[in-house]
């Protein structure tokens, strides 16, 4: 109803403007040469209407032919685009289903109307690698990760790539590039941290590794790796501070302290580490600079101050009194080490060697006798402690940031023990299966 009675004013208002068009007075007179030409007023006015609408439709009618064959081509364009984006998800859905055949058909078919689009190279990929065509999945892969905005849909195919070959440095530098492509991914820190641990860069695996993870192990074996000496003294002095427990940490900041002339500084970590935990590697270390058997007693005496009731002291302190002849107070700590609960096989070979030396000093038979007992109880004795994987069990000979055998971090444990022990200080990180471990 509106519309009818704006129509209706409409047409009042042109038939009022025609009326008094018509109604104006004078005329419009033009000379051209010899010809005159005079024309009511009026009339000019609708001519000059009439001319200025044809003008209108002329120009219009230009514009139309001449973007005919543009939007000709859009349209073709879109049409190509809608149908490259059904193809794509034909093929994601064959992908799903785990078609190869039909993943290839249909991604073959939306390279070719999306040649250049991150989805139709994504699935060209993925269903190259479906059908087993490493190779062309990996060209696919490499042509995405060049695109910026798709760079780590690329990049994260190939590290997938590079897992598959176990190719682990390959993988580890994608990796890196996948991490500048997109920040703050939490799974692909976790991946970088484990093939740091595969490359043995102990040094970025601790930077990428979380608090739960053995970060004193894991400094250690940095520092261990380390070949700037002062990267290698902070290393290990945060390895000592994590765990002061660790002998490992405990000798690798010693000796990097003993390397820069700090002797004494050097001592003091062992002393720490031997209240700590007592490790015969300590007292290794601590008495190697002195060549003296008495003076190596005292030095001895000095360390084992710092754990007094320790049965490691009394048998260090057994040992060193041995060395310089002193039978009588060897015997004294070896027994002390044996009430301790000291019952090792180390501990009765020793004291068969001190009831020898004190033989061999005219102790009689009856020392001769209580060394073939003390041989003879050494079959029975419990095993001497060794470096031991309490994951798998194995014994590598020597303390490992990661176990020889079955890759596990931060699992050797210094122990008598012929079952893998529980009550480990530290959490294991395992690494990927097949792990090389240093």
């Amino acid at each position: 109803m509106r519309r009818v009675i704006g129509f209706l004013i409409l047409a009042a208002i042109l038939v009022a403007i025609a009326f008094g068009l018509g109604a104006l007075p004078g005329q419009i007179g033009a000379t051209f040469g010899s010809w005159t030409v005079q024309a009511p007023l009026p009339l000019v006015l609708v001519a000059a209407v009439i001319l200025f609408v044809v003008l209108y439709l002329l120009v219009r009618l230009l514009a139309l032919l001449l973007s005919t064959p543009g939007r000709f081509g859009r349209s073709r364009q879109e049409r190509q685009v809608r149908q490259g984006d059904r193809a794509v998800t034909r093929a994601f859905a064959a992908l799903a289903a785990a078609d190869p055949k039909a993943a290839q058909r249909e991604a073959q078919r939306a390279k070719r109307l999306l040649p250049n689009a991150p989805m139709a190279l994504l699935v060209s990929a993925e269903a190259a690698r479906l059908a087993g065509n490493p190779e062309e999945s990996e060209a696919h892969y490499r042509a995405l990760a060049e695109q910026p905005d798709a760079a780590f849909l690329g990049l994260r195919g190939l590290l997938r790539q590079a897992l598959d070959a176990h190719d682990w440095t390959l993988a580890a530098d994608i990796a890196r590039r996948a991490e500048l492509a997109h920040p703050g991914a939490s799974w692909l820190r976790s991946e970088r941290a484990r093939l740091a641990l595969r490359t043995g860069s102990w040094a970025e695996a601790l930077a990428l590794s979380g608090p739960e993870a053995p970060r004193a192990v894991m400094a250690t074996a940095a520092a261990e790796a380390a070949t700037d000496p002062i990267q290698a003294l902070r290393l290990a002095k945060d390895a000592f501070a994590a765990d002061p427990k660790l002998t490992p940490a405990a000798l690798a900041y010693a000796s990097r302290l003993r390397a820069g002339r700090e002797a004494r500084k050097a001592e003091n970590v062992v002393e720490k580490a031997w209240a700590a935990a007592p490790h015969p590697d300590l007292a290794t270390f601590y008495l190697e600079p002195v060549t003296d058997p008495l003076e190596r007693v005292r030095e001895a005496e000095r360390l084992t101050a710092f754990n007094k009731n320790s049965p490691e002291s009394h048998f260090l302190l057994a040992q060193a009194n041995l060395a310089a002849n002193l039978t009588g107070e060897a015997r004294r700590h070896a027994q002390a080490a044996l009430a301790a609960g000291l019952d090792q096989r180390r501990l009765w070979v020793l004291k068969a060697d001190i009831e020898d030396a004190d033989a061999a000093a005219g102790g009689g038979e009856a020392a001769a006798f209580a060394a073939h007992e003390a041989l003879r109880r050494s079959q029975t004795a419990r095993p001497d402690p060794r470096w031991r994987c309490t994951t798998c069990g194995a014994e590598p000979g020597a303390w490992h940031a990661a176990c020889p055998s079955c890759g596990t971090v931060g699992r050797m444990q210094w122990t008598d023990k012929t079952v893998p022990a529980s009550g480990v200080n530290v959490p294991a990180l395992t690494l990927l299966p097949g792990a090389t471990a240093t």
